[in-house]
């Protein structure tokens, strides 16, 4: 049997593996190890599995990823959610369907603090979606609204998946950091303009709010969210000033999410021991992940997958942005049965070096490559975020809520094509960032 042949089997084993519901991390040491011994023997499999994983994790750029998801529960720590919900329904509260738009701005404020999507949606749902219900708005637009906010949190800085996936792609984490922000405070646009057109559709979806609030009033409220701006000053402007890494950036962002939820909890030394205990926990499970993704990713590179399936895709006579859009293609399958960071690391190393053979940019495939994840993460039957809002919001039914994400799935698509039709809107920022 060819290595590539069994780099096929390999794949089709580890499909098999999770349709067993393996949890992703062994699927991926066990798919990877057995195909390892498979190719080379059982020393070199033994081998592997005792250095590929200390290899893996010795790269310095994926300190980041623990050290942004303190800053997140730590920023949750302090306030920042409900800050953000009460300044966001202040400004837009009195609109049509304000409510919704406000837990879409305060899901962009939250995930400018936070590198998980999961997180965003349960944070700002927990806060928005009783104040929605208690107005009288529908629940599928409350729950929708929360699930599809939750969204921006992998897209606008700092990002988790953005950071795994410039590790997987050999690209600067930097640059991917700073392209994401333009492309998710445009989503976050879209979804406001969205729920103003489908309210403007339904009205009854969406009662009017009988609270009014002056410019005096928004005004005032600006200083209550401080935080989000002291995070995005210290994270984003740090980066694209070139002071900071993107290592560096969430270890500072982190020390200042720290000093923030001391300022608030000082007295409660429990919250921030068990704001920390939640931070191990998803970073415990990420990094299990990754240890069985560089065993995986090894019996990949040995195989010779992803060079064959490189050079097959480039020797077609298609249009590149037609392969571009073909791979994006499938993560929707994809996402349905995994999550986000399991897609990331099982795709990228066959579809990174495609990428670069066409000719398209990998910065700009990378925020597609996240914008398809946000998909997944509203699509059944796995689409975590709309668990997450069911957690929060246990008697809604989980159909209304799945109803609810339809039309922010629509919105996306959108989204996806502008970026597609108008590169310049990724590309711009990291490519005027100062690096020293």
């Amino acid at each position: 049997m060819s290595p590539f042949t069994i780099g096929l089997v390999g794949l089709v084993g580890l499909l098999f593996l999770l349709a067993l519901r393996v949890p992703i991390a062994f699927a991926l040491g066990i798919a990877g190890v057995v195909g390892i011994i498979a190719l080379d023997g059982f020393p070199v499999g033994l081998y592997s599995l005792a250095t590929y994983p200390f290899a893996f994790f010795k790269n310095w750029v994926l300190v980041a990823i623990p050290l942004f998801i303190i800053m997140g529960y730590l920023a949750s720590a302090a306030g920042v959610t409900a800050n953000a919900f009460q300044t966001a329904y202040k400004w837009l509260g009195q609109l049509p369907g304000g409510l919704a738009m406000a837990s879409i701005a305060a899901c962009a404020a939250f995930a400018a603090t936070s590198g998980s999507s999961v997180a965003t949606a349960g944070m700002v749902g927990a806060v928005a979606i009783p104040e929605m219900r208690k107005y009288g708005y529908d629940t599928k637009l409350a729950s929708g609204a929360a699930a599809a906010g939750g969204l921006l949190g992998i897209l606008i800085p700092p990002s988790i998946p953005l950071v795994i996936y410039g590790f997987l792609a050999n690209e600067s984490v930097a640059k991917l950091l700073l392209a994401g922000f333009i492309p998710g405070i445009m989503t976050a646009l879209i979804f406001v303009v969205g729920i103003a057109i489908w309210v403007k559709i339904d009205p009854a979806l969406a009662p009017k709010s009988p609270d009014r609030y002056g410019w005096k009033d928004r005004i005032r409220s600006l200083p209550n969210i401080w935080g989000v701006f002291v995070l995005f000053l210290v994270v984003i402007l740090g980066i694209y000033t070139g002071i900071f890494t993107s290592t560096e950036a969430a270890a500072m962002g982190a020390a200042v999410g720290l000093i923030m939820a001391f300022c608030k909890n000082f007295k409660k030394l429990g919250v921030l021991s068990q704001t920390f205990a939640d931070a191990g926990r998803a970073t415990g499970m990420i990094f299990g992940i990754c240890v069985g993704a560089s065993l995986f990713n090894q019996f990949l590179i040995l195989s010779g997958l992803p060079g064959v399936t490189s050079s097959f895709v480039t020797d077609l006579n298609v249009p590149p942005i037609m392969i571009v859009i073909a791979i994006l293609a499938i993560y929707i399958p994809l996402g349905m049965f995994l999550d986000t960071i399991s897609m990331l690391i099982i795709t990228i190393p066959i579809f990174a070096p495609i990428i670069t053979a066409i000719g398209f940019s990998p910065i700009l495939f990378g925020i597609l490559v996240v914008k398809m994840e946000e998909v997944s993460l509203l699509t059944p039957p796995v689409g975590l975020n709309v668990y997450v809002i069911k957690g929060v919001a246990q008697d809604v039914p989980l159909s209304d809520i799945f109803k609810g994400t339809m039309p922010f799935l629509f919105m996306e698509f959108i989204a996806i094509a502008v970026l597609l039709l108008f590169p310049i809107i990724t590309l711009w920022l990291p490519n005027t960032m100062i690096s020293y």
